[in-house]
């Protein structure tokens, strides 16, 4: 079961055997605070990693963000490999020992905040030469006219029953299937990840 565990880590981190361009020192990772995403969201996700050809990975995950905190919990084979919390200003991360160290609670937060957050909140936050165009049910960053990122968005906003990330520059894609458990009635009992 470890190895198993550490085979999936591994695809989920991209440090799988096809070579991939390595970050160039401007590597776009988004830190928006959680209030500009003006509303509350709780999901239950279902999230597999594409890369290639290669044999696809699946995890499950947990985002709650309101306007004080974003939460990001992942669970693979039973046990929790990652969580984060981000109030602004601070990063706080668990990571399992058995996850390699190329995955990033940087670039899990960038992917979330790329795909949830409002467009203009996001664009206020790019720096020189990028951009983000949204159209159609999909939005692509692009950097100097180079296509970064695209993601597509299937349902209703802002749960989106179904999000295609797509990294371009690094040659992978997340393929997330959301439930909004919000919009659901909690069991007595019931806890979020904030322990609320």
């Amino acid at each position: 079961m470890r190895r198993g565990l550490i085979i999936l880590l591994c695809a989920l981190s991209a440090c799988v055997t096809t070579p991939k361009p390595k970050p160039d020192g401007d590597d776009l990772l988004l830190k928006l605070s959680p209030k500009s995403l003006g509303r509350e969201l709780q999901l239950a996700q279902r999230i597999t990693v594409v890369r290639g050809s290669e044999k696809k990975q699946t995890f499950d995950a947990q985002l709650e963000v309101d306007a004080a905190e974003v939460r990001i919990a992942a669970v693979a084979l039973g046990q929790t490999i990652a969580s984060l919390k981000w109030n602004g200003e601070k990063l706080q991360k668990q990571v399992s020992t058995h996850v390699p160290d190329a995955i990033s609670a940087d670039r899990i937060l960038s992917d979330v905040q790329l795909a949830w957050w409002p467009a203009d909140a996001i664009r206020a936050a790019l720096p020189g030469g990028y951009a983000l165009d949204e159209a159609n049910a999909q939005r692509t960053l692009t950097r100097n006219g180079e296509g970064l990122a695209r993601i597509e968005y299937q349902g209703s906003a802002p749960a989106w029953a179904h999000v295609k990330l797509a990294h371009l520059k690094y040659g992978y894609e997340l393929d997330i299937e959301s439930v909004d458990l919000s919009a659901q009635s909690e069991p007595p009992g019931a806890t979020t990840l904030g322990g609320k």
